[in-house]
């Protein structure tokens, strides 16, 4: 009888959490699009004194209105600056703004919604009456009336947009508290003795991250949107600050003589919406623990 080798199986290596959410991130083209193009934009916004052709405050009147040139390959606005070196420093502007008010949002919608999931009763009911007020007015609306008070100015602009953007992560954070706040590792932790803070820093919200990222990247594209039309209505940076919808207001004066002045800005206020938009997407549909 011949001997029989038995050939003992290998288990695999389980995957890691990370790997699997990275392979399903990849797998999603649209996804991975958007992320090199939202990795190209830091680089750009980065590296703009570098990779800027030329000065984009430098004034040139002769040259004002050119249409595009092998010198100057987006053409030259109304006061002769390069388009081209413009719209690579409105990146650090708007990538600027973006993630700051998003940060600033998260910041206090993270606390707002967490102490209002948590605890409930009275507090749970002032806090999201409060952020209903606030839902009310169209966020570019309240964004006005903050820039409003508050006057021109990057910083100020951060401000006015993180502050209208707190209520919709507020009410994302609260739905998540309340659906895992009763689980047994809570009771547990509750039970040995941690405090409330500890409970739902520690143990709470690393459990629920993961549509407050989706949102928070979504919620970029968002913010770079207000910051355009905020500098569009003339309320947002100063002048002569290179920003994608400072652009757009000062050439729609000359929207039939030379529309370059708008179509160049408009196509970055558009792939850089239009990038982070399917990064958010790839990023819910990675993280989504159904498609798995």
């Amino acid at each position: 009888m011949a001997d029989t080798l038995l050939v003992e199986e290998i288990p695999e290596k389980p995957v890691s959490g990370f790997v699997d959410f990275a392979k399903r991130f990849v797998r999603n083209r649209a996804a991975l699009i958007g992320f090199i193009i939202t990795v190209i934009l830091v680089i750009v916004a980065v590296f703009a004194p570098v990779i800027a052709p030329y000065d984009p405050y430098d004034a040139n009147m002769p040259m004002s209105l050119t249409k595009p040139t092998a010198q100057h390959w987006l053409g030259c606005d109304e006061l002769g600056r390069d388009i081209l070196s413009r719209i690579i420093y409105g990146a650090r502007i708007s990538l600027r703004v973006g993630v700051e008010a998003v940060a600033l949002a998260l910041s206090v919608g993270i606390v707002l919604g967490a102490l209002a999931g948590y605890f409930g009763g009275r507090l749970d009911l002032i806090i999201m009456r409060l952020m209903d007020i606030m839902l009310a007015f169209p966020s570019i609306l309240l964004a006005i009336a903050f820039m409003a008070v508050l006057g021109r100015g990057i910083e100020n602009a951060i401000i006015a947009i993180g502050i209208v953007s707190i209520p919709e992560y507020a009410r994302i954070v609260r739905g998540s508290v309340l659906s895992v706040k009763e689980n047994d590792y809570v009771t547990a932790a509750r039970a040995i003795g941690n405090s409330d803070a500890a409970i739902i820093f520690r143990h709470i919200l690393p459990n629920v991250m993961a549509p407050i990222v989706v949102r928070a990247t979504l919620g970029i594209s968002s913010a770079i949107l207000d910051t355009a039309a905020l500098g569009f209505l003339g309320l947002g940076v100063s002048p002569p600050t290179a920003e994608w919808g400072t652009m757009l207001g000062a050439g729609r004066g000359y929207v039939w003589d030379a529309p370059h002045l708008l179509t160049f800005p408009g196509l970055a206020i558009t792939v850089t919406v239009l990038a982070f938009n399917l990064m958010g997407d790839g990023l819910r549909d990675a993280l989504d623990p159904h498609l798995r």
